[in-house]
């Protein structure tokens, strides 16, 4: 039976992933993505990296077909890995093995990881395939939760599991925080980077998310609203659009299934704000973004019309109408309608509205209400104590 697909429409400010990709297209490619697992678009995604693979391996044999079979494998591992292949490096295996993707990579690695009993999880590009949309990736990004005095003994996991581990003494001086490490047999490449001791990146530790792939294999991956913050913070200082387009793919994959508040905190505290605004406008869910923020802010404006009537400063401008002004806001509750209106005086804009049992009925608030209701929360909330 052929799938039904729903009327599908792009909101204002909609962005597609690509110049050439029409706005329908881009649509129905995101609504089908969603109909997918975690696993699926992870194996969508490894597939796609291993034809590349297949591809490149082909055009090399055309090209140099004189060259003996270690010269050749060597001339495929400088290509594959450019300035990270090690010196004098030939890769083991065979062909078959070359095209290893990055998904199986991470499964590997999951195993030694798990056995050392060293927290981790999975982010960058495969996280992006995971949450988003499948693209190629040539390495696979991990992030160590772990002391640098424990570092030889993983070290010495993965050199006995097929790995080559440069810049231990490095990583160990804490002059770096990667350890570059490259699997021997198949010309894959992961960045291992030791966490920092932030209370955000411990955060990140406790909301990676397992998944189970096939074969009862699985790995750890970062939380997708903490994917989307790094990597509009690896845009900010790369200015590279590859970031940019797998913010907008993970919004668009996961849209109703993200906690746009946890991000927009986040954010603010990275200065990304604006970054976050902009890439909801684009990936056409800024609507319930601002739909999670009117449900998370009506506790604090019903406290805040509270308050107000305790200290007898609303006003009856008609016998079922109350308002209550404050300095950047004014709420109006109107018992006859069964709703409470919140307007910004600055220009005279509705930015929520909601029935007499608080469920969200418009919610249109700009980036400034935003920060502005939070520190309207927080002397809410002190008031209260």
């Amino acid at each position: 039976m052929a799938t039904q697909i729903p009327p599908l429409s792009a909101p204002p400010g909609y962005r597609t992933q690509a110049e050439d990709t029409g706005v329908e297209t881009d649509l129905l490619c995101f609504y089908l993505l969603r109909q997918k697992t975690v696993s699926e678009r992870l194996q969508m995604g490894a597939q796609l990296t291993r034809s590349a693979r297949q591809l490149s391996l082909n055009c090399f044999h055309q090209r140099f077909a004189h060259l003996k079979s270690r010269q050749f494998a060597r001339k495929i591992a400088e290509a594959w890995l450019q300035e990270h292949c090690p010196p004098d490096y030939v890769p083991g295996g065979s062909e078959v093995s070359w095209i290893q993707d990055s998904i199986q990579l991470a499964v590997d690695l999951h195993r030694i990881l798990t056995a050392e009993d060293i927290p981790y999880y999975v982010t960058g590009g495969v996280a992006a395939i995971a949450y988003g949309e499948s693209r190629t990736t040539q390495d696979l990004d991990v992030v160590l939760f772990m002391s640098r005095q424990d570092i030889p003994l993983l070290v010495r996991a993965l050199e006995q599991a097929g790995f080559y581990v440069p810049g231990v003494d490095d990583v160990m001086a804490g002059r770096l925080r990667t350890l570059q490490v490259t699997q021997v047999d198949t010309i894959s490449r992961a960045d291992l980077v030791i966490a920092d001791t932030t209370a955000y990146e411990q955060q990140k530790l406790e909301r990676r998310q397992l998944y189970a792939l096939t074969n009862e294999s699985a790995i750890y991956l970062v939380s997708p609203e903490d994917l989307v913050v790094n990597k509009l913070r690896w845009g900010r200082q790369s200015q590279s659009q590859k970031q940019w387009r797998d913010v907008l793919g993970v919004l668009k994959a996961q849209q109703d299934s993200l906690d746009y508040q946890y991000m927009h905190r986040w954010a603010a505290a990275f200065d990304l704000s604006i970054g976050l605004e902009q890439a909801t406008l684009e990936a056409g869910v800024n609507a319930i973004a601002n739909h999670q923020w009117a449900i998370a802010a009506y506790p604090i404006m019903s406290r805040a019309f509270a308050m107000a009537q305790a200290r007898n400063r609303t006003t009856h401008p008609s016998p079922n109408v109350e308002v209550a002004d404050g300095n950047r806001y004014r709420l109006t509750r109107d018992d006859a309608a069964q709703r409470l209106t919140v307007v910004s005086k600055l220009d005279d804009r509705e930015i929520a509205r909601y029935d007499s049992q608080g469920t969200v009925l418009r919610a249109s608030p700009s980036l400034q209400d935003r920060q502005q209701w939070h520190g309207i929360a927080e002397r809410v909330m002190n008031s209260c104590l």
